[in-house]
């Protein structure tokens, strides 16, 4: 199917078509270009293969998913949907495939894996693998064996479950402001979800042009790799070809922390390995929202977004749209069991799944702002009632109760982000949304510091003064370092302490589903998330094993934590004692991401720069924590490592798109050591988002006619074993590493035809560098056994100025070359002229692109000496022609190589 590929200068995907289903083909294609370890990891773990590439936790992962029937559920998903979307999933899976086939699944982990085509189903079955743990299931199994175990006497059980009631983490922000409270008078929707940290992330940037007349679209926004569109946050406009003003919708969304699957116990206990199973409305519907999905591209406002998410299923979502119009609008939509409000069954196994689903409430406007962030919802008062300061905008939204319809909530990023917007001094507008993203209080560290009141230890007095001060969890803080330090010291005591003695019981699940269960049962990790409700339960007293009443004695525990991580002066008394400064919290706090395979890891792998942190990326210092809205997440008790984070940020502008802004942790280029693998990080880690671009004639045509081989700067693209003559390989250039090579060969007398003779070194560099940035012009460094010989320009010749002087055919690929060296001739005993081994070494690797129909030279036509060497490599010599080259007027005579001539002497021996 006929696609154009362009991309900005991040490398993010601008894909452009005429139809809907070759607009799906083309967002296949590039995902599988840039995402291809990524979306067959998925796409494995949703066919129960996933241990085929990722040992022993691939299997735990291959029984649970082949026990929850997601291959199958993905099938009957897929059977029951209308032709439409249909042949939309086709084209999507078919671009995919032909785009692992173009070089995306090229990578060492899959080096061992055949290739399979991807079905139809396969991305309903990777957006069933990526949220089946969404819905909590885990955790209602650890409150099973939390009702089983802590026995609280005369304290109903509810409570008891309400101690690991509080999120640890995970969730995302969202708010929306109404056009009259912004700089544009046109409404914003900004926000940024949470989810696992992952290298490369959950969320590709991308944008999806149709032009087909009869239902044109222009949306960009954050897919998931291996499912198409963009459902979850997306900026659609309607109306100007540069796709910024004009007409236009925004949505974001957040987790409803609903409780939207349940746990059915099988018999009288859940807790044996096969005493429990999940009853899924994407699976007993056999519907996933696949329609949502494509209705949601064509959507033109906030209430076409409504109307779309209305039949949405799985996970339960709150939604904040908005348009151009002015229009705001809330919602929440998924499918939600009819379970009884505030039974305890809410939040337990049940004896059977419930009848029917929730009518949710009707989309409702928002007249001032609304702010989503996992909080349990709940109607706010207006301004001079709230208690928050500031005359800024309030979330009026009526009814909110209405809404909760599960049992764990995050406790205050919702209010920390509704205090910043009621404090706010000036309409808002793109950036001054930097300031919410960037907020890094934690609010509930003082009432946690609280519990130090009567340490007297110059430690103490330290974390108090940082608590009035505003309780900032900078990276550069040494106090916020040593108030983590302590929270997650108090965390292991209190796990470790006999109140809670009863929670390390065996929980009786199958040990080979630990890795799908995640640290669900690590009792420090649980105590970490419900701290601050454990240290305020002063009715927390269980019986001891000899009848003793136990109660954890608050205080001496709070202190004896900070002695820990003091040094010892926390408990030494007295302002005398000085606590050394110790590490930041930007020392310890660094990002954690998980790999698609985790257990095979690619050799040439670049090792963490800092322990703990992710391959391939020197992490940057995060600040933030998992109650702050910057939320970085770790788990306390744990470790200090950010393995939950933001893992995209967003500001839509309903006024201009080309205003909105938007990030990511990482890059657009899931390949270890691309240019755009992650050079997204420093932005990210700085709580800062770019520019959305979206003017065509600002991004840069992409190669999917296959001519090119790519890879990262030094890559090996290309070998040929040529016997005793020796190996010869093609790498990517590169431009820091092989500047001096090239400044060598270019100042010699016998270079004068190449025209760089007078560049220095910084000059060379950049020049390259700058061809490194094209995607219709790459070089490469040609070796022979090691020793670098001949450097290689390939071009796209409709894209260079030889495109103005012939006529370019499709398939045509340009190319200059340098010999620099003669390489180890003598050593292999080869003729004396290299090029017996070269000339069939190049003619094979430019004929390497599937694409590649015709090879183009254009040599000075006063260069006979290279017109000679191309002659004895096959070209044929043809016409004379004239043309500008950045270098001047040139005048060259144009050689030309067919791919059927280059074949047929691939055969001819060498020397």
């Amino acid at each position: 199917m006929d696609f154009d590929l362009f991309r900005d200068e991040l490398g993010i995907p601008h894909v452009r078509a005429a139809t809907e289903t070759a607009l799906a083909y083309g967002q296949g294609w590039v995902t599988a270009q840039d995402r291809g370890l990524q979306v067959e990891a998925d796409r494995m773990r949703a066919e129960e293969r996933y241990g085929e590439i990722a040992g022993p936790a691939g299997a735990a992962w291959d029984r649970f998913a082949a026990r929850e029937r997601l291959a199958a559920t993905a099938r009957e998903i897929h059977d029951a949907l209308a032709q439409p979307e249909r042949a939309w999933l086709a084209a999507y899976a078919d671009g995919v495939s032909a785009g692992l086939l173009a070089g995306g699944r090229d990578v060492p982990e899959l080096a061992g894996v055949p290739f399979r085509p991807w079905q139809p189903w396969t991305p309903i079955g990777v957006f069933l693998a990526s949220h089946v743990l969404f819905n909590g299931f885990p955790s209602i199994l650890w409150r099973a064996h939390v009702a089983r175990h802590l026995h609280v006497p005369g304290v109903p059980l509810d409570r008891v479950l309400g101690l690991f009631a509080a999120d640890g983490g995970s969730g995302s922000n969202a708010w929306a402001v109404n056009g009259r409270f912004t700089e544009s008078g046109s409404p914003l929707v900004a926000g940024d979800p949470h989810r696992t940290l992952e290298l490369p992330g959950p969320y590709q940037q991308v944008r999806l042009a149709c032009t087909d007349p009869a239902a044109p679209y222009d949306v960009l926004g954050f897919a998931f790799p291996g499912v198409p569109g963009v459902p979850h946050f997306g900026h659609a406009v309607h109306g100007t070809p540069a796709g910024g003003s004009g007409s236009s919708v925004a949505w974001g969304i957040t987790n409803a922390a609903a409780h939207h699957v349940e746990v059915v116990a099988d018999g009288a206990d859940s807790a044996g390995p096969d005493g429990w199973r999940l009853h899924w409305p994407a699976r007993e519907l056999s519907d996933v929202g696949v329609g949502v999905w494509r209705a949601l591209l064509h959507a033109r406002t906030a209430r076409d977004v409504a109307d779309a998410f209305a039949g949405w299923v799985d996970p339960v979502n709150r939604v904040l749209t908005a348009d151009s119009a002015g229009d705001v609008l809330s919602l929440t939509a998924g499918k939600v069991p009819a379970v009884p409000a505030g039974a305890p069954e809410l939040a337990l196994p049940t004896a059977k799944p419930a009848d029917g689903y929730v009518d949710l409430p009707a989309p409702a406007p928002v007249t001032e702002v609304a702010v989503d962030a996992n909080e349990r919802p709940a109607t706010q008062r207006p301004a001079g009632a709230d208690g928050r300061p500031g005359s800024g905008p309030r979330d009026l939204r009526t009814g909110r109760e209405a809404h909760a319809l599960g049992w764990s909530y995050a406790p205050h990023r919702a209010e920390r982000i509704r205090q910043l917007l009621a404090a706010g001094t000036a309409p808002e507008s793109p950036a001054t949304q930097a300031r919410i993203h960037g907020d890094t209080r934690d609010l509930g560290a003082p009432d946690l510091v609280g519990h130090l009141a009567h340490d007297t230890s110059a430690a103490a007095v330290r974390l108090r003064n940082w608590a009035d001060g505003g309780a900032h969890v900078d990276a550069s803080s040494t106090d916020a370092a040593l108030y983590m330090r302590w929270r997650d010291a108090l965390a292991r005591r209190l796990a470790g302490h006999p109140v809670l003695a009863a929670l390390h019981e065996p929980h009786g699940q199958d040990p080979a589903l630990a890795p799908v269960l995640g640290g669900v049962f690590d009792v420090a990790a649980a105590v970490g998330a419900g701290l601050a409700r454990i240290l305020a339960a002063d009715w927390l007293v269980v019986d001891g094993p000899d009848g003793e009443r136990l109660r954890i004695d608050v205080a001496a525990e709070a202190s004896a934590a900070l002695a820990e991580v003091a040094g010892g002066v926390a408990g030494a008394g007295g302002a005398a004692g000085v606590v050394p400064e110790g590490p930041t919290w930007g020392d310890l706090h660094v990002p954690a991401p998980l790999l698609p395979v985790p257990e095979l890891l690619a050799p040439d792998l670049p090792a963490p720069a800092v322990p703990g942190g992710p391959l391939g990326v020197r992490p940057a210092p995060v600040s933030g924590n998992n109650e702050s809205v910057r939320c970085t997440g770790g788990s306390p008790g744990v470790a200090p490592t950010a393995y939950r984070a933001s893992v995209a940020r967003y500001v839509w502008d309903l006024s201009d798109r080309t205003k909105s802004r938007w990030g990511v942790p990482f890059g657009a280029d899931g390949r270890p050591g691309g240019a755009h693998f992650d050079d997204q990080h420093a932005t990210w880690a700085d709580a800062r988002t770019t520019a959305v671009v979206t003017d065509w004639d600002r991004l840069r045509p992409a190669d999917t006619s296959l001519r090119l081989l790519n890879g990262a700067r030094g890559a090996e693209v290309w070998r040929r074993d040529f016997g005793p003559h020796g190996v010869v390989t093609a790498h990517v250039l590169d431009p820091d590493a092989d500047a001096g090579l090239l400044h060598g060969w270019f100042t010699q007398p016998r270079a004068a035809f190449w025209g760089m003779g007078e560049h220095t070194r910084d000059e060379v560099r950049d020049t390259y560098a700058f061809v490194d940035s094209l995607e219709t012009h790459h070089a490469y460094l040609v070796r022979w056994d090691g020793e670098p010989v001949v450097l290689v320009q390939a071009y796209h010749p409709e894209h260079d100025p030889i495109g103005t002087a012939y006529d370019v055919l499709p398939g045509d690929l340009g190319l200059h070359f340098f010999l620099g060296s003669r390489g180890p001739v003598a050593r292999h005993g080869a003729p004396e002229d290299p090029w017996t081994v070269l000339g069939p070494a190049m003619r094979e690797f430019l004929f390497a692109g599937a694409g590649t129909r015709r090879l183009v030279g254009e040599p000075d036509a006063h260069n006979e000496k290279a017109l000679r060497r191309m002659q004895v490599m096959g070209f044929t010599a043809g016409e004379v022609v004239s043309f500008e080259s950045p270098q001047g007027p040139k005048v060259a005579r144009m050689a030309y190589l067919g791919r059927e001539a280059a074949l047929a002497a691939a055969d001819v021996p060498v020397g």
